[in-house]
């Protein structure tokens, strides 16, 4: 007995889309307490940036500060920073840690939003 299967494609397409943004922010946030676990802390002023300007629900982090870009790019400082994790390329160390946790949390987001 033949079975005939229609799919809708719009209707696929925007409900991915609906699971995609609705995981985006929270994925977004877990990432970027990650990273900021081994930002630079001197003041606290580069970690507390993130939290102002990063835009969770479009993906995006943002650590702005005049001496942000030297600083994620800078292997050595002259003074030794409070936080002990703390690592030039922050970003990429948090990468190193923790991508498979992240991997499985977006699956896990995407599925529980559709």
């Amino acid at each position: 007995m033949p079975v005939k299967i229609i799919i809708n494609r719009n209707k696929v397409e925007t409900r991915v889309e609906y699971a995609f943004k609705q995981g985006m922010g929270v994925l977004a946030n877990e990432i970027l307490n990650d990273c900021n676990q081994y930002c630079k802390e001197d003041t606290g002023a580069l970690i507390a940036s993130s939290y102002t300007h990063s835009k969770l629900n479009e993906g995006k982090l943002i650590w702005q500060t005049p001496y942000a870009r030297r600083q994620y790019w800078e292997i050595r400082t002259a003074i030794p920073d409070p936080n002990a994790k703390a690592s030039w390329k922050w970003c990429e160390v948090a990468k190193r840690y923790h991508l498979k946790q992240w991997t499985r949390q977006a699956e896990i987001a995407l599925r529980n939003n559709l």
